[in-house]
């Protein structure tokens, strides 16, 4: 698949509210993925740092949606339902399209918050959510993944993230009524890309330990700056590179994602080394 392909998509706009306990997630200014990929995040992992396998010519992109429209392309990329596509001899068939999905919502991730407890059943829902996001990376399965999904559950607005050939979903989203766009890169205005194996983390540790991630409100460079940068040298996070800082009373790894940037609580349960 060729990544640096043009499409149709928004611009990026500046955010004021990011963060979790806001009314709305909101696209940040810049990508630092899309412009200067993460090393870590696009190493190849082995079996005992990883999570699952590089699979370098499959991308993540995303969009942001209503609650209505989040839970219609959820069932669109999914292939639970078809899609009316207009041939080149004029006619309209349906077609059925069937990709890697992932939903995020601040009121999916509030709930969750709200409903934690620490209990030994809710220790091994967590545990079994881990396993499942790992064994549907390692087989490269798309059902298994899409399972995490069901567009019956989610909450309010929020980001819809597909694992597909850019011109696949061009033509889908050109189909659709109301048209609706990809998120892109502020710098090179083309559709901006998540590494696979950055989406592998992020779905692991939201499964996993919701509690212990939160979508920042500004671009990473602004984090960056005299700030510690460091690397992860072990555990599923290995090879990851961002920067140290304290937030709410704790010590937290800053990194992009995408046009956002995420917090990862918790940091001495990973081990890690200072960059110059």
């Amino acid at each position: 698949m060729t990544t640096k392909s043009d499409v149709e998509s928004v611009k990026v706009l500046p955010s004021d509210n990011q963060n979790i306990t806001g009314e709305a997630p909101k696209l940040l200014l810049c990508s630092s993925i899309a412009s200067s990929p993460d090393p870590g995040s696009n190493e190849r992992i082995t079996p005992l740092a990883g999570i699952g396998e590089e699979y370098p010519e499959l991308n993540w992109y995303y969009l942001y949606l209503s609650n209505k429209e989040l839970k219609r392309y959820i069932s669109v990329f999914s292939g639970r339902k078809a899609v009316k596509i207009r041939t080149s001899s004029g006619k309209t068939e349906e077609r059925f399209f069937c990709f890697k999905v992932f939903s995020y919502t601040t009121a999916d991730h509030r709930k969750r918050f709200e409903q934690c407890t620490y209990t030994k059943e809710a220790y091994i829902a967590r545990r079994d959510a881990a396993r499942a996001v790992k064994e549907a990376f390692v087989t490269g399965s798309t059902e298994k993944l899409n399972t995490l999904t069901d567009e019956k559950e989610v909450a309010g607005n929020g980001w819809l993230f597909v694992c597909a050939p850019l011109d696949q979903l061009k033509l889908i989203l050109s189909a659709m009524l109301p048209r609706q766009y990809l998120v892109t890169d502020y710098n090179t205005h083309r559709a901006a890309v998540i590494p696979q194996r950055q989406m592998e983390e992020f779905i692991y540790l939201y499964e996993s330990m919701p509690y212990n991630i939160e979508l920042m409100n500004r671009p990473l460079e602004d984090y960056l700056q005299k700030k510690q940068r460091i690397r992860i040298t072990g555990g599923v996070f290995r090879g990851k590179e961002g920067c140290i800082m304290r937030l709410h009373r704790n010590t937290r790894l800053v990194f992009a994602f995408g046009n956002m940037t995420v917090a990862v609580s918790y940091l001495h349960a990973f081990p890690f080394e200072k960059i110059d």
